[in-house]
């Protein structure tokens, strides 16, 4: 069974084929976003702007990598290097994720691939997805163990996100200092929190709301510098000039080449340092 594209890991489909680590972060070149979760907010927000958005009946957290749809972050190279110092969680493990066999919240879950990207191959000097004693690879292992472990994160940190909604903490994220910010996002409202009752304030010091809220409040500064490499994109588009502007993409190759390490865990051969879930 399909779930948006995606094809479960099953023997009989997959016992016979191999697949590869992802070298290139090309599939994240035209994101908007993804979602963090509260176990990593500390390095999302070092890096990115992160704010709120609701998906379905809960809010998450996600990082901000655009801010204009159709348009390219600049947190990935033109040779599809990530450019970062810190990959999300979420993009650390193309060509796989997680998510439900059925569509019910009691349907069990399952391993998921995209059989559209070229991962996906029939050479043996690649990774086995089976053994064959017909259990995961224990290179699968790995990364079924990552994607469970992450999907219970997202799943406190949309219950944290839950409870700060019953303080009705949430606001609409419009534009943030001069920098006109995409539909749909929302922030916490520095006065509501400030009016928080004392018993209130402790609640969300005591179950990490908090630290979630600081990080998001200060990552906020991110979005003048992203929509200043936007205006740099542009420009050099329209006017084909190779020279790059100190400070921007000069800048974020620096902090890539201080923080890359030896493999992103689990999948990535390049990328930004990361954090362990």
């Amino acid at each position: 069974m399909a779930q948006n594209g995606l094809i479960p890991v099953t023997f009989e489909r997959h016992g016979h084929r191999y697949w590869r680590r992802f070298t290139s972060y090309a599939f994240a070149r035209n994101r908007l976003s993804c979602a963090v979760v509260s176990a990593e907010i500390h390095h999302a927000a070092a890096a990115f702007p992160v704010v709120f958005h609701r998906t379905g009946d809960a809010i998450e957290p996600i990082a901000v990598l655009s801010l204009t749809p159709g348009t390219e972050t600049p947190f990935v190279s033109p040779d599809s290097r990530w450019l970062a110092s810190y990959v999300p969680s979420a993009l650390r493990c193309p060509p796989f994720e997680i998510g439900r066999v059925g569509v019910k919240t009691e349907d069990p879950v399952c391993l998921l691939l995209d059989e559209t990207t070229d991962l996906l191959t029939d050479d043996p000097q690649d990774e086995l997805f089976f053994s064959q004693s017909g259990d995961l690879s224990s290179e699968l292992q790995r990364v079924w163990a990552f994607l469970k472990r992450r999907m219970s994160m997202a799943q406190q940190t949309r219950a944290l996100c839950s409870s700060m909604v019953e303080l009705d903490l949430f606001e609409p994220l419009i534009c943030h200092e001069g920098v006109d910010l995409p539909p749909g996002l929302l922030g916490i409202s520095s006065e509501r929190l400030a009016n928080l009752p004392q018993p209130h304030t402790a609640i969300l010091m005591n179950n990490g709301g908090l630290r979630l809220i600081h990080a998001h409040q200060v990552s906020l500064c991110h979005f003048a510098w992203l929509a200043q490499a936007h205006r740099q994109a542009t420009r050099t588009e329209a006017t084909q000039n190779t020279e790059i502007e100190p400070g921007l993409s000069v800048f974020l190759s620096a902090m890539a080449d201080a923080h890359l390490c030896d493999g992103l865990s689990p999948l990535g051969k390049n990328g930004g340092s990361h954090a362990e879930l």
